[in-house]
């Protein structure tokens, strides 16, 4: 088999071509198409939202009210299924 045999639209396995001998895989190395990476897409930054303009109170602030807001919604929602369960647990008596 010699790379001219293979079709131009078959992939080459890395398999495939450690089987090669040194010169077949020098050929088919030599005739791959030259990689075609895709340029990534440019970022919008905007300078204003950026966190490192924000001072660190502010933010850490931020984070501090809504994790207490979080944990007063969970002890709410505990706290009203707790006393339902409580309600229809004495109806049933």
């Amino acid at each position: 088999m010699t790379v001219s045999q293979l079709s131009p639209n078959e992939p080459l396995s890395p398999e495939l071509v450690l089987v090669f001998s040194p010169e077949l895989r020098a050929q088919a190395l030599a005739y791959l198409p030259a990689p075609f990476w895709a340029r990534p897409r440019p970022r919008r930054v905007d300078v204003a939202s950026t966190p490192l303009d924000e001072p660190f109170t502010h933010s850490l602030g931020g984070l501090l009210v809504a994790r207490v807001t979080q944990l007063a919604l969970i002890f709410a929602a505990v706290t009203i299924l707790t006393l339902a369960m409580s309600l229809v647990a004495n109806a049933m008596r």
